[in-house]
């Protein structure tokens, strides 16, 4: 808390000074404008109503949560006073105890996380069934004057949720993955986290593995011949379905959009030669008196309306286009194309792109060919995602001195060696975080994929409720798709910060 000195400090008991000023502490606690002392009134009025209805819920826990924050803010108030702080009340001072407006806060907010904590354990746990047979969950909820979770519902339906229409002869495949995953994690551990092993030949092997991994599981998922085969082909629509699904469309698109969207980066930054100028308003000119005979005539001819006529003079653009693309891109057409599907993809929501794939693709195709939904789910987030990813990309290039460009110049090292070894490594260290950030947004982005009728995570929990054995149990398949959300955006997140404090990200 905030303390004032006194001109003759006092002394405790124990022989130690005391440093505190009363008047001007409730000077600048309570008085020092009205709105604070409006403020405090309301606060403290809150905290009391929160303390009075924890201590009739729980009145042991939260007469236990009293003392403890009494104790500590006496403790606090006392060596703050006597300037004598220990490791903790230092913290404490520092952290939660700053102010009477802090202090109070600290106990509402302990409070209410308490109350939180403890009316989650009690629907989930103490007042919840587990049983999978329906009628035994109804009679033990009604048990209760609040009922809590059907958990029966989330386990009953784990394999709809985890595989959905899997066949149950082709778990196998499934298993084989897992275990593959499995003995590469292992031993990539000790491999890739020890100096000895980083020109090894077992390193080399591992990496090459795991390389393969995305293939080899494509091949287990989809299969490769018919029905009597050793690996029978199945349709992804109909097979794959639940968590599978969310995890191979994320995976997918992960795996999909980095290198694209590296390469969409430096295609953004690229300074090669452009088209010449001459060349760029010759073919603007020539272009625009084609469409004007072939196509603004025939308009001006056929036109009903003024808006008509005046959408008819659209060759005019086409000079325009060709001096903005000069004067931008000087004549740049990799820069341009780059540039243009960067802004239009990341201009549009998550769920146009999804629709466009579904709806609008097949028109493009040539009579009777098909191409699977999933497929078109698949590429529309790779591509989505590619976007995004370019513009970190680019970020962490722009954020390198230009002394590495030279640097690397000066060593002779052509432009791909220079990307390669100089200028991308460090550029993609800087960024780690925020590519990360887009992967985990990505993984939770997979539920949309429901709305365009695949049914992944988020549409298997959905057809839960529909089912007649468990009407309505609604929040208890929400709430374990979150936790698995949860656990999957964690483990990326922590991987995310080891491999920083690996490479130094962030350390000067």
């Amino acid at each position: 808390m905030t303390t004032l000195k006194q001109n003759s400090p006092g002394r405790t008991p124990g022989g130690r000074e005391v440093h505190f000023n009363l008047r001007q502490f409730l000077q600048e606690n309570l008085m020092r404008s009205w709105p604070l002392t409006l403020w405090l009134v309301v606060l403290i009025y809150l905290t009391g109503l929160m303390v009075w209805g924890q201590l009739q819920a729980a009145p042991a826990l939260t007469l236990v949560v009293l003392v403890g924050w009494l104790v500590s803010v006496g403790l606090t108030a006392v060596n703050e006073i006597t300037r004598h702080h220990n490791a903790i009340t230092y913290w404490l001072k520092n952290n939660l105890y700053s102010s009477i407006s802090n202090t109070f806060v600290t106990l509402l907010l302990l409070l209410l996380i308490i109350a939180g904590i403890r009316g989650f354990i009690g629907w989930a746990f103490i007042r919840a069934s587990f049983t999978t047979d329906p009628e035994a969950a109804v009679a033990t909820l009604e048990q209760f004057e609040n009922p809590g979770a059907n958990w029966g519902a989330v386990a009953d339906n784990m394999r709809n949720l985890m595989v959905f229409r899997w066949p149950r002869s082709e778990d196998w495949r499934l298993w084989f993955i897992i275990a593959w995953n499995v003995i590469l994690f292992i031993p990539s551990q000790f491999v890739y986290r020890r100096e000895a092993f980083r020109k090894s030949l077992l390193r080399r092997v591992i990496t090459i593995l795991w390389v393969l991994t995305p293939a080899i599981a494509f091949l287990l998922l989809r299969g490769l011949g018919g029905e009597e085969s050793f690996l029978a082909t199945l349709n992804p629509d109909q097979a794959w379905g639940g968590f599978l699904l969310t995890l191979v469309v994320a995976i997918f698109a992960i795996v999909a959009s980095f290198p694209l969207g590296v390469l969409l980066a430096l295609g953004r930054r690229s300074q090669i030669r452009g088209v010449p100028a001459r060349v760029t308003y010759g073919v603007a000119i020539l272009l625009t008196a084609a469409f004007l005979i072939t196509s603004t005539f025939p308009g001006l001819r056929n036109a009903q309306t003024g808006a008509a006529r005046v959408l008819a003079f659209w060759p005019l653009l086409i000079p325009l286009l060709a001096y903005l693309f000069q004067r931008v891109f000087k004549g740049n057409v990799v820069a341009l194309f780059s540039t243009f599907y960067i802004e239009t993809v990341r201009g549009v929501p998550f769920i146009t792109v999804l629709f466009m794939s579904i709806i609008l693709f097949p028109i493009f195709l040539p009579p009777g060919l098909e191409v699977l939904g999933t497929w078109r789910v698949m590429v529309a987030a790779a591509l989505f995602a590619a976007a995004y990813l370019a513009e970190n990309v680019r970020g962490g290039l722009q954020s390198l001195n230009k002394g590495q460009y030279e640097a690397a110049d000066a060593l002779g090292l052509n432009t791909l060696q220079k990307y390669r070894f100089i200028i991308l490594p460090q550029a993609l260290r800087i960024v780690i975080p925020a590519i990360v950030g887009q992967f985990i947004g990505l993984f939770k982005d997979t539920t949309l994929v429901a709305i365009v009728g695949l049914v992944e995570f988020l549409g298997a929990a959905n057809l839960i409720t529909a089912q007649p054995d468990w009407l309505g149990v609604r929040r208890e398949p929400y709430v374990f798709i979150a936790l698995v959300y949860f656990v999957g955006s964690a483990v990326m997140a922590g991987y995310s910060r080891r491999l920083e404090a690996q490479l130094g990200v962030g350390q000067r």
